[in-house]
């Protein structure tokens, strides 16, 4: 699914929200917790997230969340992403059907360098760098197999680009594998907290937006995608454990 790849981390486990995932420190005008959004549920005192989405169906679409989730009625189906105690391991599945059978188990190991920014992680078949300036996030890059060897080039890259006043406002990726440039464009609220993305082809027209929910622990508690004319596509609640 395209649009998945694209949010790596906040729609679809199946997150498709991800792709990769919140620093352990919190940096304001960053889309950095976004896209380690893991960490930032450890970091809170939870350790287990889980996530229903609401999808419309193909030849309709919603105004609201309350008419998106009362049209898809009860989903059977939750995304979850589990920490292992206290190692550095998290486990993303899905729980479907009366029985919550978990299907899909992944296991990422994840490392950070002594001042808590997470540096990399691994699983999956793939490895994914994260590179840091002045404390400022750069650059995720992911590779294909779970080691990095020397020469080896990146299957993905997001670039994560700040304006003069060194608020992080657009991410530039390029998916080698699927062969698709394109951007996130950022919006934020008065706090530095991330609260829009908007989706922009390799063309430059915008094709969707995301809305941004938080409790007041900071964890994303809902996702809202809409696509053109303003109508909701995508609407995803998140509990925490």
């Amino acid at each position: 699914m395209k649009y998945s790849l694209k949010l790596i981390a906040v729609l679809a486990f199946s997150i498709c929200f991800l792709l990769t995932g919140c620093s352990r420190r919190s940096s304001a005008y960053t889309a950095e917790s976004y896209f380690t959004y893991e960490d930032q549920i450890r970091s809170a005192g939870y350790t287990k997230r889980r996530q229903v989405m609401y999808v419309a169906p193909s030849d309709k679409s919603f105004e609201t969340a309350e008419a998106l989730k009362e049209a898809v009625g009860t989903v059977d189906t939750v995304g979850v992403v589990e920490w292992e105690g206290s190692d550095n391991k998290y486990t993303s599945y899905n729980l479907t059907g009366d029985d919550n059978t978990k299907i899909g188990a992944v296991t990422y190991t994840c490392r950070y360098a002594g001042s808590g920014e997470r540096i990399a992680r691994i699983g999956n078949g793939s490895y994914t760098e994260y590179t840091y300036k002045d404390k400022k996030i750069q650059r995720i890059a992911r590779y294909d197999g779970e080691k990095k060897t020397a020469g080896s080039e990146p299957v993905m890259t997001m670039d994560f680009k700040y304006d003069s006043d060194g608020h992080n406002m657009v991410i530039s990726v390029n998916d080698k594998a699927e062969k698709l440039v394109y951007d996130y464009k950022l919006s934020y609220d008065e706090k530095g907290k991330l609260t829009g993305i908007v989706y922009t082809n390799e063309a430059g027209i915008d094709e969707s937006r995301t809305e941004l929910k938080y409790n007041d622990k900071g964890l994303i508690v809902s996702s809202s995608r809409y696509g053109k004319e303003n109508k909701l596509l995508v609407y995803t609640e998140y509990t925490y454990e």
